[in-house]
């Protein structure tokens, strides 16, 4: 994890752990992709704020779409 400004960043892998075991790194990388999930590229690695991960994926746990998981 790393911060800048402020804000508390980390690579999918990091995320993921953060935030859970029914969280996996393809998650994190679908929500970049589909959600709007910010990144920010460090050399060859890539950095999703946790903080907005962390809302992407409560709002993705609320929801009534889609299949439901178990954790």
């Amino acid at each position: 994890m790393i911060e800048v400004d402020g804000v508390v960043y980390g690579d999918a892998v990091e995320i993921a752990a953060r935030l859970g075991p029914g969280v996996t790194t393809t998650m994190v990388r679908n929500w970049h992709r589909r959600d709007g999930l910010p990144a920010r590229r460090v050399g060859r690695r890539v950095y999703f704020p946790l903080l907005q991960a962390a809302v992407i994926e409560r709002d993705k746990r609320r929801s009534t779409r889609g299949r439901p998981r178990n954790s």
